[in-house]
């Protein structure tokens, strides 16, 4: 399954990570893009998901707001880890005004430790945000600030998985 892979602010693809994914049957499409320097980021993400026919997304942080808003505008299914949901602001990055919410499957994971985006604030978000039509599921963990170690990004993956072929099965 054709996955795309959304870094956040100030980082990169983690090798380590897309090894995570390839390793429960993903094929993972990255890229590494300086959000400080390029304000059409999503323009630039948005062009490459639908080049290399992306299936899922995958974000972390501010790629985790990417992922979100991608995924309404293209109808897919997202996993989330701890998205900074009005970062781009801050980054200046500038997202199209998406009207239209497509997205069938989306998968959260909050880290209740997390001091860079505030999961009590991204909880009432995202609660805010369901909808029928939308499987959602928001995971808070209690051993987990805003870096995913890959024991975390490992299991939050295969469980993403899951419901997707859950999900492939109904």
């Amino acid at each position: 399954m054709k996955t795309f892979y959304i870094h956040g602010l100030d980082s990169f693809p983690v090798p380590e990570k897309i090894k995570i994914m390839e390793e429960v049957g993903l094929s993972v499409i990255s890229m590494h893009l300086d959000y400080r320097r390029q304000p059409d980021a999503y323009e630039i993400l948005k062009i490459e998901a639908m080049e290399k026919n992306a299936a899922v997304l995958i974000g972390s942080s501010l790629g985790g707001s990417l992922a979100y808003w991608l995924a309404e505008d293209l109808g897919l299914p997202c996993l989330l880890f701890n998205p900074a949901m009005d970062i781009d602001k801050d980054v200046g990055l500038k997202i199209p005004k998406i009207t239209k919410r497509e997205c069938p499957m989306r998968f959260v994971v909050l880290g209740e430790s997390d001091d860079s985006v505030d999961p009590l604030k991204n909880l009432s978000y995202f609660r805010e945000r369901e909808r029928d039509g939308l499987d959602q599921k928001v995971l808070t963990c209690h051993w987990l600030g805003h870096q995913i170690d890959f024991d975390t990004f490992g299991g939050m993956v295969s469980w993403f998985v899951h419901g997707l072929k859950r999900k492939e099965q109904e």
